[in-house]
């Protein structure tokens, strides 16, 4: 006895893992092929799993209690992800500007000219929030799943703690223009003051958030139990007997979003 969703689950994986492995093998000969000698210019060998239709027999044997699935949201996430970023870059401007000017040290007054204007003007507070958004919904781009418990649905708080203070580290606290204020053993420390202050400051707000939050979807259907070999369907008889057919077409995916926005661009100080 076995599920359909589970037989045409199989087959369908059988095809593309068939394609999997010869593009596999297909690229380890170009390794071969990519050698000097007479061979290098052939052609590499390629296999591509064209439109492919299959034809199933089956006879429903029970229907059984429903089951549940569930799947993550991920475009609520992205949204809820938005939302992080833009509350952590205004709480990050605040207490890094904060931390900075309301530490004195001698000789270093001309250097803290951007926070001084990060704080009196709203357009380059706005503009400031803007890059380092863009910059932290980059850093989930390529890997969202990772910030996801695909258990329970929830936020991984670390997780979301851990990329946005890196991009606060490269984009603010480590840039290269900002050296001559965090020089020297009073600046070094004045550093790691704003680091720590912003950390906490990140780490308090993003537990707030995640708290009662999931992604997590449930769905409830019955299970169907069917059979499929020839022994089991000779001996049912034919009017019980169905088919089904599925027509299995390669195509390409783009596995980024092109709703991300891609923020390699640095930030103008002056």
């Amino acid at each position: 006895m076995a599920q359909l969703s589970s037989v045409i689950g199989s087959i369908l994986r059988d095809i593309i893992a068939a394609q999997h492995e010869a593009n596999l093998y297909s690229l380890a000969l170009s390794e071969s092929y990519g050698k000097d000698g007479k061979v290098k210019d052939f052609q590499l060998p390629n296999v591509m799993v064209s439109d492919m239709e299959l034809e199933l027999k089956y006879g429903v044997k029970n229907t059984t209690d429903n089951q549940q699935q569930f799947n993550i949201r991920y475009s609520q996430f992205r949204e809820f992800l938005k939302e992080v970023c833009d509350e952590t870059a205004k709480v990050v401007i605040r207490n890094v500007t904060a931390t900075v000017l309301g530490t004195n040290i001698p000789g270093k007054e001309e250097d803290k000219h951007f926070f001084e204007r990060l704080k009196q003007e709203n357009t380059l507070q706005n503009a400031f929030k803007t890059f380092l958004v863009r910059n932290m919904r980059n850093a989930f781009r390529s890997n969202l799943y990772e910030a996801v418990d695909t258990a329970t649905g929830a936020p991984k708080a670390e997780v979301l703690v851990n990329k946005i203070t890196d991009v606060v580290r490269s984009k603010l606290l480590y840039d290269s223009r900002l050296d001559e204020l965090f020089s020297g053993k009073e600046g070094e420390a004045l550093r790691n003051l704003a680091e720590e202050n912003m950390v906490a400051a990140i780490t308090g707000l993003i537990e707030k958030l995640v708290k009662n939050t999931t992604f997590k979807k449930l769905k409830s259907f019955p299970k169907l139990d069917v059979a499929i070999t020839a022994e089991e369907l000779m001996n049912m008889p034919e009017e019980a007997i169905h088919s089904f057919k599925f027509k299995f077409s390669p195509r390409n995916y783009s596995i980024t979003n092109l709703d991300e926005e891609i923020a390699n661009e640095e930030f103008i100080m002056k």
